[in-house]
Formats: C-alpha cells, sequence, structure tokens
C-alpha cells in the first residue's frame, strides 16, 4: 500500500523515458487511488514489487532478501520518508538557487556543486586571488581556465 506512493513518482518519471515503465506507473496510480479510497489494491502491484525487489536482492544476500521480505512495510514507509525528505532538500536548493544564486540560501561559504561548476555565478578578475597582476586578465579568461588564475594578458595556463 505504502510502497504504491513511492512506485507512481519513480515509475512516473521512469515512464516518461520507457513504455515498460509507464504500465506499472499505472499499475501504481491504481493502487494509490484504491488506498485513497479505503479500498484494498486488488492489483497485486505490492505482491509483485515485492518478490521482484527481493528476488534481485537475494541473488546477492540472500539474508538482506529475506528481512526485507519479512519486514517489507517498514522498507516501504523508509523509502516513502527518502523520498519525500529528498523531494524537499530538492525544491529548496532550486529555491536558494533561483533567488541567492547559490544552493546554500544566505550563507555562501559552504560548499555547493552548482555554483563551483560555475553555473549562473559571476566571475570577476577580483575573484582570483594570485600572487601576480591579474589586471590584464579579462574574466572570460579566469573562467576558462577553471579559475585557476594562471592567467596573463586574457592568456590562461601556468606558461603564461
Amino acid at each position: 500500500m505504502v510502497f504504491c506512493i513511492v512506485a507512481l513518482i519513480v515509475f512516473g518519471i521512469m515512464g516518461i523515458f520507457s513504455a515498460t515503465h509507464r504500465t506499472l506507473a499505472k499499475e501504481a496510480l491504481d493502487c494509490v487511488l484504491k488506498t485513497i479510497v479505503l479500498k484494498p489494491c486488488d492489483t497485486g502491484f505490492d505482491d509483485k514489487m515485492k518478490a521482484k525487489i527481493t528476488g534481485k536482492i537475494a541473488k546477492t544476500s540472500p539474508k538482506t532478501a529475506k528481512a526485507i521480505y519479512k519486514h517489507f512495510q517498514l522498507f516501504s514507509w523508509l523509502m516513502v520518508i527518502i523520498t519525500i525528505g529528498s523531494l524537499i532538500f530538492s525544491i529548496q536548493a532550486v529555491y536558494n538557487l533561483a533567488i541567492y544564486n547559490n544552493c546554500n540560501g544566505p550563507n555562501p561559504d559552504d560548499y555547493c556543486i552548482i555554483t563551483n561548476l560555475a553555473i549562473g555565478s559571476q566571475v570577476t578578475a577580483d575573484d582570483c586571488q594570485c600572487d601576480f597582476d591579474t589586471s590584464n586578465c579579462s574574466s572570460q579568461a579566469i573562467s576558462n581556465c577553471n579559475f585557476d588564475c594562471n592567467c596573463l594578458e586574457g592568456v590562461c595556463g601556468p606558461d603564461a
């Protein structure tokens, strides 16, 4: 029952790219809709996914597969919590990126992979902390050098 919620989200996204996942997404949607109106999920979707997941895990770790099969309801709830948590943090990161131009909001000193890849960030020659004169170095040249700062007269590299 709970697993249908996670499956709907996952298979719904994967169904965009694959026809086989569309069928699973439709089954998950049917199961979720029946659960909402307090009817039992008669498609057997939970049981089918339970068998498929534990079958794949059993090939490498039978003990783990047995534990997951026995406690599949708990496993399903954990997947729902992780999915919702990931969604919340992703939305928060996108919001911070749109408003503050970094992943961390008003505290831009923390690590953010998006801004470290220079997506959406503006670089100036003043951002380059070098021991030599960067007045001849354009901000585009510094950006093209991956912020290496070995840049003189707009040419990048250690030999410049």
